[in-house]
């Protein structure tokens, strides 16, 4: 909305410079001369900050001018991080009716299948906001090679994804996986100031929950029973990427499993069924782990039922319904029992946004490479990534601050360089339907580590990483 604004305060400007320029010519020519000193006072009057905000509003209505007009042309957008569905449509509303665009944004939870959907009835999205597996699956089939845009050299060429050194994804968002935590509800109990970087090990970590416990609240970790979240986040985020802490490592992880190495054996897996054994324990959905609501969840971080959420920075949405403004919250790491890894989040961009280069007519994405260098360069589409979209940006010329305390104490991991990154190793789109009924079924206590490592083992018997 607040685009919305400031495209009208553009029109507005524009009327009113129109009408100035008017009124200049006709003061010009008749008004006599003694006259001119009483128009000299009521510049001289005029406030600075009025001067340079007709200034710039002048600037921004030149800038309105010289938009594109696309005629009237339809932009179909997939979007697949439903909580910026509402602002995601305001933002192209705006920029749409600069430049006379209609832009119709839908959402799916599941964007593989609503891809190949889509491509088979002859009617992909132009553009698509995707997981980076679809971009390495998709991108040499069916996405535009954005490899010449601009602002590669601003943050595209580090997070975007690529497919043969070819990038066919634009970097969204940066979003980390971990734990999400209420530091009052925390200090509250405890009486000290809540360090992250004193609970990077699985025994410290523990302790403070012991002490938690102990203080009155009984289950300080929030557990998801989610497909994505178990299989995707928890396991897929901690397992592969954390083996050292690069791709290269990831890739020769996946390789020793191909070849014969045997999984119980790897301190990254036992790490994670160690953390996972922990946030079982005290998990406050423990009595029917397989029935936890997300929203009831969202309401415990925030309120402070509960101290931990095992989720990621996508989380402020949900949780902003509850917070009343008296409790401090951000995001840490879950525990690592490697010394190098330990204190360090996996932060990488999580939604691309591609754009279709079998269907869409060359006007279609010339309009849809205009808007992603809107979204970059122009201050109102800076603006909108971060104050609307609420994310934190990949781009490296944003000036904007992140606008909720999750991003905000994920920017400081990002500042610090204690993030790793996966890209370019990513698993196969089917990695989480295929792995988290397991991690549900260990959840449930219907299933052993040793089933876990077993369908982890034989998934990459089959599979190959990308």
């Amino acid at each position: 909305m607040k685009v919305k604004k400031a495209l009208a305060l553009i029109m507005a400007l524009t009327m009113a410079a129109s009408l100035a320029a008017c009124g200049s010519d006709t003061a010009t020519e008749s008004t006599p001369a003694a006259a001119e000193p009483e128009s000299t006072v009521a510049e001289e009057a005029a406030p600075a900050e009025d001067t340079e905000a007709a200034a710039e509003g002048t600037e921004e209505a030149a800038a309105a001018e010289d938009a594109t007009d696309y005629g009237g042309i339809t932009l179909t957008v997939m979007n697949s991080k439903p909580e910026i569905q509402d602002a995601l449509e305001a933002v192209t509303a705006a920029w749409g009716e600069t430049h006379n665009v209609t832009f119709e944004v839908y959402e799916t939870d599941s964007p593989s299948d609503m891809l190949a959907q889509r491509y088979a009835a002859g009617d992909p999205p132009v553009l698509a906001i995707v997981d980076p597996s679809q971009v390495t699956e998709m991108g040499e089939e069916r996405f535009l090679d954005l490899s010449g845009e601009d602002w590669v050299a601003d943050g595209g060429d580090t997070m975007g994804t690529k497919v043969n050194d070819v990038l066919y994804g634009f970097p969204l968002c940066v979003e980390a996986p971990g734990m999400v935590y209420n530091k009052t509800a925390i200090e509250n109990i405890t009486g000290e100031e809540f360090v992250p970087e004193n609970y990077t090990s699985p025994e410290a970590f523990e302790e403070l929950l012991a002490t938690l416990r102990e203080g009155g609240m009984e289950n300080p970790v929030i557990l998801n029973q989610e497909d994505w979240s178990l299989g995707g986040h928890l396991l897929g985020s901690n397992i592969y990427v954390f083996q050292d802490g690069t791709p290269d490592g990831a890739y020769a992880f996946v390789e020793d499993l191909k070849n014969g190495a045997d999984i119980m054996e790897n301190e990254m897996f036992q790490n994670l069924m160690q953390d996972y054994d922990i946030f079982i324990e005290y998990n406050i959905n423990k009595d029917d782990p397989l029935a936890a609501d997300y929203d009831l969840n969202a309401s415990y971080i925030a309120e402070g039922e509960a101290a931990f959420w095992i989720n990621g920075t996508w989380v402020w949405p949900d949780m902003s319904t509850y917070v009343d403004g008296t409790m401090d919250y951000g995001v840490m790491p879950i525990p690592k029992t490697n010394a190098d890894m330990q204190g360090k989040i996996y932060a990488f961009a999580s939604k691309q946004i591609a754009i279709d280069k079998e269907v869409a007519t060359e006007e279609q994405q010339a309009a849809a490479k205009d808007f992603l260098n809107w979204l970059v360069y122009s201050e109102e589409g800076q603006s909108a990534l971060v104050n609307d979209l609420e994310i934190v940006v990949a781009f490296t010329n944003n000036p904007n601050e992140p606008t909720n305390p999750v991003n905000a104490v994920l920017k400081t991991y990002i500042d610090a360089g204690l993030t790793v990154d996966s890209a370019p190793f990513s698993t196969p789109s089917d990695q989480t339907s295929v792995l988290a009924p397991h991690m549900q079924a260990y959840l449930a206590g219907q299933e052993t580590i040793d089933d876990i490592a077993a369908a982890i083992t034989e998934y990459w018997q089959t599979h190959d990483p990308s």
